[in-house]
């Protein structure tokens, strides 16, 4: 692994589960501060993707750049430097994945002070900052059970930002959330990418996308088929893409 500084660069990944290729010579950059959205149809190889990104699956071949560190998949890849990695590159998981036997404030401090060695009182101040942002300050000492589910999908944003990353993974943040909670979600998407975080959004919603999305990554069966700015929800380059807007 060498130290590098750039935004995210991704260079001829493929991956495959047994026989079956997921990912096909995926190629493509991200600037610091964009918000790149991944769509596609169901099997598009969206979330195997964002996987790669953060480490949690291993791409046959290819290379990754991302928060500073860059890694060749056809060479092992220690778990030092996954979790290094992990510690710049947060993930919102579509399940939320909060500890149920923890508080809001003790799920948000566990990683800061076993990973980052932040005392319990400067990580029980930075979650308290980090709640108030995310207008969830009077839900510290609440257990993940009695949210909504909107309330959790805030505290799993939350949880990632107490990291400090520079470079943020979501899958699919409003898969379960009425209209109202995803409206919240696009208006956290637009205050992070003002902070200059890079933010990487997986979801299959278009309406959504166009909302957050400075460009975006249109996949196929595993294959890149479009990337563009923003302009393409309105002037999409290839059939495909624009057949997907039609849905």
């Amino acid at each position: 692994m060498q130290y590098l500084s750039m935004s995210i660069q991704v260079k001829q990944i493929n991956k495959s589960y047994g026989d079956t290729q997921v990912l096909h010579d995926i190629s493509f950059n991200c600037h610091n501060g964009e918000t790149l959205v991944l769509l596609g149809p169901s099997g598009a190889g969206k979330s195997s993707l964002l996987r790669v990104l953060n480490l949690l699956e291993t791409a046959d071949n290819g290379q990754l750049d991302i928060a500073e560190y860059s890694f060749d998949f056809d060479q092992k890849i220690e778990e030092s430097d996954e979790r290094q990695l992990r510690r710049k590159v947060g993930m919102v998981f579509q399940q939320y994945n909060l500890w149920p036997h923890m508080t809001v404030m003790q799920n948000l401090i566990e990683a800061p002070t076993k990973v980052n060695g932040l005392s319990k009182e400067e990580a029980k101040d930075l979650a308290l900052e980090v709640l108030k942002t995310l207008k969830l300050e009077d839900k510290a000492n609440t257990w993940p059970m009695q949210l909504s589910g909107g309330q959790q999908q805030r505290v799993a944003i939350a949880r990632a930002l107490m990291m400090k990353p520079d470079v943020l993974l979501f899958d699919e943040p409003t898969a379960a959330l009425d209209p109202e909670i995803t409206n919240q979600v696009v208006e956290i998407i637009k205050e992070l990418s003002s902070t200059g975080i890079t933010q990487i959004v997986v979801t299959h919603e278009v309406d959504f996308a166009k909302k957050i999305a400075s460009h975006v990554l249109y996949l196929e069966q595993g294959r890149i088929v479009e990337h563009g700015t923003n302009n393409a929800f309105t002037h999409p380059q290839t059939t495909q893409f624009a057949d997907y807007l039609k849905h």
